[in-house]
Order: C-alpha cells, then sequence, then structure tokens
C-alpha cells in the first residue's frame, strides 16, 4: 500500500511540474535571439551549440562531467565489494 501511494504521489507531482511553464515564452526568444547574434562575436565558434555548450556553460559541463564519473566510481566500488554496508 505505502509503495503505490507513493508512486501516485510521484505521478501527480511529476504532472503538476509539467503544467506549469517555467520560462515564458517571450523570455526565450529573447536569450535565443542574443545567443543567434552575439556566440560568434563573443566565443569564435561558428555553430551556436557549440558555444553554448563549450563556451557559456563549460563550469557546469565540467561538473556535471565529475559528478557522473564520482557516481560510477562509486556504483563500481559499492557493487565489487561485498559486506554489509
Amino acid at each position: 500500500m505505502r509503495r503505490k501511494s507513493i508512486a501516485i504521489y510521484l505521478i501527480l507531482l511529476f504532472f503538476l511540474c509539467i503544467s506549469f511553464d517555467i520560462i515564458p515564452i517571450d523570455n526565450a526568444t529573447d536569450v535565443l535571439h542574443y545567443y543567434i547574434k552575439n556566440s560568434y562575436r563573443e566565443t569564435g565558434s561558428i555553430n551556436v551549440v557549440t558555444s553554448i555548450y563549450l563556451n557559456y556553460r563549460v563550469f557546469d559541463t565540467i561538473f556535471e562531467t565529475l559528478l557522473l564519473l564520482i557516481s560510477i566510481i562509486g556504483i563500481i566500488y559499492f557493487s565489487r565489494h561485498e559486506g554489509d554496508y
């Protein structure tokens, strides 16, 4: 019974989260046009997606990669060692 109520709660929370607009469309298009106009001048990259990924969000990308690596190391460590933890 408890698992079912938790599952229902998570499903309702998911649908509640996707029902709201997080960024209004007007603000999103302003940011889009800024990146399209200024990405080559500010970063030197011809591709806009590459300039956003590697130049504007470089620290975010590095820390996400580091977090993924630490998670994988933890999973490997706990799966190879036997015993009660």
